[in-house]
């Protein structure tokens, strides 16, 4: 697990630490123990809290990777849908050139 959690420093992923999944960016990996930090949101109060945990690898269950996000509403999958075309022609434009 260690060499794994090394592959996604500095990025976001799901972390399943025991019963409890974080969506948290890996700060470090050293040894037996993962540092990562997460947020979370308190509704009644509309406040978000950064946090940094240290944890054991050992009680890392699983790790999950965010490869994409389609909206379903239309016209936000619209807009995205042209953007990525859009990104398509200026990619192929630019080897043509």
């Amino acid at each position: 697990m260690k060499p794994l959690l090394q592959t996604y420093l500095e990025q976001k992923i799901w972390i399943l630490v025991r019963d409890k999944w974080y969506f948290a960016t890996v700060i470090g990996v050293w040894d037996d123990l993962l540092w990562f930090k997460h947020r979370t949101y308190n509704k009644d109060t509309e406040e978000d809290t950064l946090w940094e945990m240290v944890v054991k690898i050992s009680e890392v269950v699983a790790i999950d990777k965010v490869r994409s996000v389609i909206s379903r509403k239309a016209d936000v999958l619209i807009s995205r849908l042209l953007e990525t075309e859009q990104g398509i022609i200026d990619h192929h434009q630019d080897h043509e050139h």
